[in-house]
């Protein structure tokens, strides 16, 4: 007797539901298997399913620089939380030669990193070191050296890059809009000259904040850009205690549990302590900053050799290496309960260069 053939698909909450039991790397084989499937994973109804699941957590992701290349490795963040000193391994991902993303490195943004390389031969490229998927993108026409950041939208799910070009004639802002079938730039309106940006971003909420130049390089702004709206504005420091103009030490912008964070540090000589001073936007629309100002100890052999990596969803400020030390360390500080811990990162390979990244998923 001859089998039917049963051609009924699967449906996809089954697939789902098969899917939520399997590990990572089993997923990422069911999406080389069919266009179907592919399609699937990248959809956002499964990104934020898989984002949301219990079995996800996030990671530390570091880049490591080298001569010719990047290397990307990522090790798990939250150890256990009973030791004060733990020992994780790192995971290799993947490696891109710097002759096609060049040297600077933006992100991650919802799970991507961002290399613009405005003003050079090298187009700019998105790339999810977890996947090894690799994106060239259209590259704005202009004689003057453009700068540019990567923002998504969480209503809309969607990608766009900001770019800011500014010349004597004053300053230019375009946006480009990923996974449309047109892709083109279009122009925007900001109502203050400005320059560049000359410092990291990061992008919370739907909204890509950053650090520029102002008029004639006389002050520093923090730029806010509403990736859904494209609107462009600037904070004013003149009606808050924060003023990034006067700071001396280094600063990063971070996401402090969903709210802009703009964190400096420095480190004690006499004391052996890192000195982080910590300003929280409680208020977008009425600009009211808290400040807050924290110590704690770090190994000796550090020093100036590290660096504010980000803080956590849970609010913990992680600190790493920049440079190549056996052992490699992070340190974890948490400001409200006013403990630390110590990691110790393996696997790793040597270089001079190390950039790490928090919670990327």
């Amino acid at each position: 007797m001859e089998r039917e053939d049963n051609s009924d698909p699967i449906p996809i909450d089954i697939l789902l539901d098969i899917l939520s039991r399997s590990s990572t790397k089993s997923i990422a084989r069911f999406g080389l298997a069919s266009k179907f499937c592919a399609s699937l994973l990248r959809g956002p109804d499964f990104t934020e399913w898989f984002l949301t699941r219990p079995s996800t957590r996030p990671r530390l992701l570091f880049a490591v620089e080298n001569l010719d290349e990047w290397r990307f490795y990522s090790s798990p963040q939250n150890p256990d939380e009973d030791h004060s000193r733990e020992v994780v391994s790192a995971d290799f991902h993947m490696q891109l030669p710097k002759d096609m993303v060049g040297q600077e490195i933006f992100g991650p943004v919802s799970g991507l990193l961002y290399f613009p390389n405005m003003g050079t031969d090298t187009v700019p490229v998105i790339c999810n070191p977890m996947t090894g998927l690799v994106k060239r993108l259209t590259q704005i026409t202009s004689k003057y050296n453009p700068s540019s950041l990567l923002g998504y939208d969480p209503i809309g799910k969607q990608y766009k890059v900001l770019t800011i070009t500014y010349s004597r004639y004053g300053s230019e802002e375009h946006v480009l809009t990923l996974g449309t079938r047109k892709v083109s730039w279009r122009k925007v309106h900001c109502p203050v000259i400005h320059y560049p940006p000359i410092k990291e971003g990061i992008c919370i909420n739907g909204v890509l904040y950053y650090i520029a130049d102002g008029y004639q390089n006389k002050f520093l702004k923090i730029g806010c850009f509403d990736v859904r709206s494209e609107k462009l504005r600037f904070l004013d420091e003149d009606s808050t205690t924060m003023s990034i103009s006067s700071c001396s030490s280094p600063i990063k912008l971070v996401n402090y549990k969903g709210k802009l964070g703009v964190i400096s540090w420095s480190w004690n000589w006499y004391m052996d302590v890192f000195k982080f001073c910590l300003w929280i936007l409680e208020d977008d629309q009425k600009q009211e900053w808290l400040k807050r100002e924290y110590t704690f100890s770090v190994y000796v052999c550090v020093k100036n050799n590290a660096y504010v990596a980000g803080v956590t969803a849970t609010g913990e400020i992680i600190v790493s290496m920049n440079k190549t030390f056996k052992p490699f360390l992070v340190y974890y500080f948490n400001p409200e309960r006013n403990t630390s811990k110590t990691v110790r990162i393996q696997g790793l390979e040597a270089s001079e260069d190390y950039s790490a990244f928090v919670d990327y998923a």
